[in-house]
């Protein structure tokens, strides 16, 4: 159907206008993939855990926005979610260990989202080891993905989400599936004044040949609804797992090298609370997530 086409290409141009606004112009190959490969399995963790940490954030961001969920009837809803999380300093630096023979000693030195990487002296004059530089100038990782809710059946609705975009130049393929519910606690509780509810949700993304990440979060949600306007919040328990695999090509090198290794979000607990505004089938909604990073949020829906 025609619809659903043009509901491609505008999730397409949405997630490339996220990527174009936080990486760099592209090159022959992905920057950001070359960079990693110049890097030891063990720097390589330091230098991607800000990225790991952004990409679980999100992913795990723009779920729910309220309570409120009805015993039994039709609800659809069909939203385009954007969500980023906030970079810091902390996030642009990390410690790292120059390769033998340089001195063992460990550096400061730029993560993916830092500036110019760390140059440690050889015992050799002349002969010098650099960090690699950050590849994304950024204070915000933005993410946007469609989400569709559908319900409800005994106080529950299903949450998908799903994104197949190919390869387009320099641009990675992703592919992103999640699939969750949030089911009604209030429907227990007939004298509670607000709306209770308690959601589950697993989400796989891949970016490219080098990043597979899958997240799982469980959070208790709470909403009072005041005429066209919701407030909501909610506590939140959640993970994100990225594999990373990749040829190493950086100093001491050997042909087909391969390093694969899994690195998990440091990100496992936030608070959320945001307000949402129901105008018949238009909803708008927006929020802010707090826990190691911030991470905000906002929702253009269409649906009952």
């Amino acid at each position: 159907m025609k619809i659903f086409t043009d509901f491609k290409y505008v999730v397409m141009s949405i997630s490339l206008l996220a990527w174009t606004l936080t990486a760099p112009p592209a090159r022959a190959q992905n920057p950001f993939e070359d960079a990693v490969k110049q890097i030891s399995s063990d720097n390589a963790r330091g230098y991607l855990q800000p990225f790991v940490n952004a990409v679980g954030a999100n992913l795990n961001s723009g779920l729910y926005h309220s309570a409120q969920i009805g015993d039994v009837g039709l609800a659809l809803r069909f939203d385009i979610i954007g969500m980023g999380t906030l970079i810091g300093d902390a996030e642009k630096t990390y410690n790292a260990i120059a390769p033998q023979p340089f001195d063992q000693t460990p550096v400061q030195t730029a993560t993916v989202y830092g500036g110019i990487g760390t140059t440690v002296h050889g015992p050799v004059p002349g002969i010098d080891y650099h960090f690699q530089n950050g590849e994304v100038k950024t204070s915000i990782v933005l993410l946007a993905v469609p989400q569709l809710t559908i319900g409800n059946v005994f106080g529950t609705q299903a949450i998908v989400r799903y994104i197949p975009i190919p390869q387009i130049g320099d641009f990675p393929k992703v592919n992103l599936f999640g699939i969750g519910a949030h089911h009604n606690v209030s429907r227990y509780l007939p004298a509670s004044p607000v709306d209770l509810a308690v959601g589950l949700f697993y989400q796989k993304i891949n970016i490219g040949d080098t990043f597979d990440a899958k997240t799982v979060n469980f959070g208790a949600e709470v909403s009072k609804s005041f005429s066209v306007a919701t407030l909501y919040g909610g506590m939140q328990y959640e993970s994100a797992t990225m594999n990373v695999t990749y040829v190493y090509t950086g100093p001491g090198s050997t042909p087909n090298t391969k390093f694969s290794f899994d690195m998990d979000s440091e990100n496992k607990f936030r608070m959320t609370g945001g307000l949402s505004l129901n105008l018949v089938i238009l909803n708008l909604s927006a929020d802010i997530n707090v826990g190691k990073v911030t991470v905000i949020s906002g929702a253009l829906g269409f649906g009952l």
